[in-house]
């Protein structure tokens, strides 16, 4: 067996397994849900997507053989995530001197985004296939946990959290996965580097341009939720999903801005901890600020600067 296959399919071995860890329960598992793609996204990045097909093959065998029921969740966090990474980054087309010119981040990102969509829009057809009102049946298994997690709590409360949780909760799902996904490709991008066996250079992450249509897309995506119903559901779900790359983008730029600050360590430390201690309001300002810099970026492009970014990506 080629030495590619053979890693491919010990990779994929070691996805299966940890798979297998992950549906037995316990905290070491759910630990482990957040790696299952990297096996397999070190070898789509390093050998390219046939032999990621391999692994995924292999992982799926050996679940198939253990606990077939493990099969779908495989497939889920596993195998989706790493053809869906390797896919997007190893997009490229021959320019006229006969290089590669690779795919750039922020197509990507949209990719990937547009993928967590149609892993919700999966998701929640299950539900409708039983025939079954996706809000209000979320809302019925968000109330114990509510009523477990807040016991002292008036009921009114009780009552609106469940509420709250249920109206967002696939798009919550879909943006955990959507991070999954893109912190096993970052690391996995990093790992095959440093071990020279990547397929293409690192792309230049602060490089991140999304198209302008992104933004107005979201919004009336958004704006269908108000037909109700579980039309309006998924359609409300769907626009947070897809305004999930301007998220990023807001990321990529906050990181920028305090890098260059002196003691830039202390900088992002606390500006995470009030990002993460304001939850939602602080990733609606930052995504706010990621729309606002991706069309000023592009109404206000400097040929210049583009000509010599793509200089760079070329000679890379």
């Amino acid at each position: 067996m080629p030495k590619g296959l053979g890693l491919a399919a010990a990779a994929g071995l070691t996805s299966g397994l940890v798979t297998l860890s992950v549906i037995s329960g316990g905290g070491l598992g759910m630990l482990l849900a957040y790696v299952t793609p990297l096996p397999l996204m070190l070898v789509g990045l390093a050998f390219g997507f046939g032999p990621c097909l391999v692994s995924l093959a292999a992982g799926a065998l050996v679940l198939a053989v253990a606990s077939w029921t493990a099969v779908p969740a495989f497939l889920a966090i596993g195998a989706i995530p790493a053809l869906l990474v390797t896919a997007a980054a190893l997009k490229g087309r021959r320019t006229a001197d006969g290089g590669i010119e690779w795919s750039k981040p922020g197509p990507m990102l949209l990719f990937l985004a547009l993928g967590a969509v149609v892993m919700m829009g999966l998701g929640v057809s299950g539900l409708l296939a039983e025939g079954k009102g996706i809000e209000g049946w979320l809302r019925e298994q968000a109330a114990p946990i509510v009523e477990q997690a807040f016991p002292a709590a008036p009921d009114d409360v009780k009552s609106a959290i469940s509420g709250l949780m249920a109206a967002i909760l696939p798009a919550m799902v879909g943006l955990a996965w959507l991070a999954m996904t893109l912190v096993n490709g970052l690391f996995a991008q990093w790992a095959v580097t440093r071990a020279g066996r990547a397929l293409r250079p690192t792309p230049d992450y602060a490089d991140l341009r999304l198209p302008l249509w992104l933004a107005p897309a979201a919004g009336l995506v958004a704006a269908a939720s108000l037909v109700g119903g579980d039309i309006g559901y998924v359609a409300r779900n769907a626009g947070i999903l897809l305004m999930a790359p301007y998220l990023v983008t807001g990321l990529v730029d906050v990181h920028a801005v305090l890098r260059s600050k002196p003691m830039a360590t202390l900088w992002l430390a606390v500006f995470y901890g009030v990002f993460f201690a304001l939850a939602g309001w602080a990733a609606i300002a930052v995504t706010a600020w990621g729309v606002v810099r991706q069309w000023n970026r592009s109404w206000r492009a400097d040929p210049a600067l583009d000509q010599e970014r793509e200089d760079g990506s070329h000679s890379a």
